[in-house]
């Protein structure tokens, strides 16, 4: 069906009307098993919307999806009434109530739901959650933590949730049902499905995941135990009793639960005979249940939703249906037989070869365009007694110890220092350690140790303190995505979500005065020309994901130029020794750190001296040098103004002339000013930093699991060359999702023209093979 003023389905239209209202909504399945859940992969509490342009988007993957309000982002509690038991009508029940505290119904907003029952809706300040108190029978609650199907809605079969009265009328939760929800109630021994009410387990990706009744209904003996195994049998005595009380309420006090419950508690030095027994026996409802113990464990550090997809119950009409869908395309697929040769190569069936698509290619630095100069003598020592040569990283870590020799005495064309946050990426054991060592080799051979800093920063007064001591270093940071995963962490302490903001500033401070905040203990200070230069490695996934809790848009990530990628090495034996540091390396470090006399040498790590007089600054060397800057700037301000791509290349610009500054520096005897070969090396290296970025971010942020295991899976494809086997897809997953959730995700990537799935045969006969590649 369709909205009557458009072509639109008509729960989009109902969705679209909800969210123009403030309500929160979101897409639940309209029809089948799961009928009035969630639909595949969707973390509903974390992603209900009023933004028009998201609820459009999940209508075009899910077109046939009914609205559900989440009812805490919406300040709403429903009082759900139902007629599903012969004995018990919940809609009487509920008009008794009500006439028995003189409460007249008449004008607020109710909605018939399909199976005769219905929602009366209230507003809330989000004090009332799905406890449904000392209701009677029949009625349940839905608040803080809940949601309903949206009035309005068409379910796939028809039926309606058919709105009587305006939700913006509806009013207060009265008094007397404050009352009657805050007291101890008896469990009702029914559950209600029908009227589409949240009762089907865990919140997918919400940090606070609850366990709520139907999941206690579906959680097996084993998933039990394994949120049990998380907390340690000797805690402390009320999270000991809660445990105890929360597998009592799961298992219904059953000799079952009994069982799990004592052998849980006698691994503990604390445990003695009988007390389980004693106090189990004692239990009586007491609201605590399963939630109550996943919280718990979660504290420990389980991992909820990794547990409960773990002991999900198998759904045989699922996976029924997808059998019968895999059947209809397994047949389509016949009339296009692919076929893969020995060699790999795979053609049609009339030996038309089949080419893998044509990808995106990473732009990479190579070793034949290290620039002439120290910084690609350098550059190239470190790949040269490297076990596992990385250019990249080599010339991003010969940049920031070239620009720290050079750090607060040079400036560029525009008035920029040398200092550079500089993040090599790449593979566990690809060689990127190698580079961050000899950072830290070369500074203490060329007699320049007192100018390496820390490998990482606690806390935001730990970094001022020492740059007030050494305002010019270079830190080389290994497992550098920890480092910021740590910093940028919701529950980070102010000082230490305080350090991005130090490193922030003092990247772009160059010759300037920074004034540090005053705390306890420390009055405020100034450092004069601070040159923090940063080499920090990681793996793309662990720095990726650590930006995961921050936004890109507060500029800390665009400070850094991005060296490296994912290529791989191959292993082989050094050329030179790493431990013998070249002279010609040490006597060009010298005369850089040296080039401005003896009387400023004394003054290079003083924080109190203000080397802003005698600054040196490189000129263009030419018309030609400057004209090649003007058009890069002017291309790249195209980028910033471009809301998809700013955040990206909004220090591209003076990234490429520090970088240039730092190679013309580097010209031993050359003269003192940028050419043009030294900024259109610096364009690339800027302008690759940027591109790195953004494929980075398309690769690995995400805002869900799902979109997280589709990116996988795309990373995977891509890495394959465009194409891939499904079985060789499952082993490069590690069996990170079931068979049937990926099943479930590849076919909605399909569906979005993501990926597409090929039928291939053996050229000597066999069965054939799944598939995937990219689409382009």
């Amino acid at each position: 069906m369709t909205g009557s003023q458009s072509d639109e389905p008509w729960n989009l239209t109902v969705a679209l009307s909800l969210a123009r209202q403030g309500l929160a909504v979101f897409p639940v399945q309209s029809g089948g098993e799961k009928a009035k859940r969630p639909v595949p992969f969707f973390r509903w509490r974390e992603n209900s919307s009023t933004d028009e342009k998201e609820i459009r988007h999940w209508w075009r993957r899910w077109p046939d999806a009914a609205p559900a309000l989440d009812l805490a982002k919406s300040g709403l509690l429903v009082v759900d009434a139902d007629r599903h038991a012969a004995d018990v009508d919940g809609v009487e029940a509920w008009r008794d109530l009500m006439a028995a505290h003189g409460f007249e119904p008449s004008g607020m907003p109710v909605v018939a739901t399909p199976n005769e029952g219905c929602h009366f809706f209230f507003r809330q300040d989000g004090s009332f959650t799905n406890n449904r108190g000392a209701l009677p029978p029949g009625i349940d609650v839905r608040g803080n933590g809940g949601y309903v199907v949206a009035p309005g809605a068409i379910m796939a079969d028809g039926r309606t949730y058919d709105l009587d009265g305006d939700l913006s009328e509806a009013i207060e939760v009265p008094q007397w049902l404050a009352q009657t929800l805050a007291k101890r109630g008896p469990t009702p021994g029914g559950q209600s499905d029908a009227d589409g009410s949240e009762r089907h387990g865990l919140n997918e990706g919400n940090p606070t995941i609850r366990y709520d009744r139907t999941v206690e209904d579906e959680t097996s003996a084993d998933e039990i135990a394994e949120l049990l195994s998380h907390v340690p049998s000797d805690c402390g005595y009320d999270e000991w009793i809660q445990a105890l009380m929360a597998v009592h309420a799961a298992t219904g006090g059953s000799s079952t639960g009994f069982s799990i419950a004592d052998a849980w508690s006698s691994r503990g030095t604390k445990y003695r005979q009988g007390e389980v027994a004693a106090k189990w026996r004692s239990f009586r409802s007491s609201g605590i249940s399963l939630g109550s113990l996943a919280e718990i464990s979660r504290r420990y550090g389980a991992d909820l939703s990794a547990i409960r997809i773990a002991h999900m119950p198998e759904d045989r009409a699922a996976i029924d249906h997808g059998a019968r869908i895999a059947d209809a395309l397994r047949a389509s697929f016949d009339a296009k037989v692919l076929i893969e040769h020995p060699d790999g190569t795979i053609t049609t069936a009339d030996g038309e070869v089949v080419d893998a698509p044509v990808l995106q290619e990473r732009v990479i630095v190579r070793p034949a365009e290290f620039p002439e100069g120290l910084v690609g003598d350098i550059a190239q020592w470190i790949c040269d007694t490297a076990r596992r040569p990385q250019p990249s990283l080599a010339l991003g870590a010969a940049l920031t110890i070239v620009g720290t020799a050079a750090g607060r005495q040079f400036v560029g064309p525009t008035g920029s220092g040398t200092h550079l946050y500089v993040l090599g990426l790449a593979p566990t054991g690809q060689g990127k350690d190698h580079a961050l060592q000899q950072i830290a080799r070369i500074m203490r051979a060329a007699q320049l140790g007192m100018h390496v800093g820390p490998s990482e920063f606690i806390s935001m007064p730990a970094v001022i303190n020492f740059l007030l001591r050494s305002p010019l270093t270079v830190c080389p940071m290994d497992e550098f995505g920890d480092f910021m995963a740590r910093i940028l962490h919701k529950k980070a302490s102010s000082f230490e979500r305080s350090v991005a903001k130090v490193l922030r500033s003092m990247w772009g401070i160059s010759f300037g005065e920074y004034q540090s905040p005053e705390w306890a203990g420390r009055s405020a200070s100034t450092i004069h020309a601070p040159a923090l230069s940063i080499y920090g490695v990681s793996t793309p996934e662990q720095f990726w994901r650590a930006l995961e809790g921050a936004a890109i848009e507060d500029g800390t990530v665009n400070r850094f130029t991005l060296v490296g990628g994912d290529q791989r090495s191959i292993d082989r034996d050094p050329d030179f020794d790493p431990h013998v540091v070249p002279q010609c390396i040490l006597d060009g470090l010298k005369s850089i750190y040296e080039r401005s006399g003896a009387v400023q040498l004394g003054r290079r790590n003083d924080s109190a001296a203000n080397p802003s007089d005698v600054r040196r600054e490189l000129p263009w060397q030419d018309a030609e040098a400057q004209g090649a800057f003007e058009t890069f700037k002017t291309a790249t301000e195209a980028k910033i103004e471009d809301p998809a791509t700013s955040a990206f290349y909004a220090r591209t610009v003076e990234m490429a002339v520090r970088i240039a500054t730092v190679v013309a520096i580097g010209r031993v005897g050359g003269q003192e000013s940028v050419s043009l070969r030294d900024i259109e090396f610096g364009i690339a290296m800027a302008e690759t930093s940027s591109a790195m970025m953004l494929l980075g971010a398309q690769d690995y942020l995400s805002n869900s699991e799902h979109q997280s295991q589709a990116q996988k899976i795309r990373r995977i494809i891509k890495s394959r060359g465009g194409r891939i086997q499904r079985k060789a897809l499952l082993v490069a997953m590690q069996h990170s999702l079931r068979a049937r959730d990926l099943n479930d995700l590849l076919k909605a990537m399909e569906e979005a023209d993501e990926i597409v799935s090929e039928d291939v045969a053996p050229a000597a006969g066999g069965p054939k093979a799944k598939w995937y590649r990219i689409r382009v």
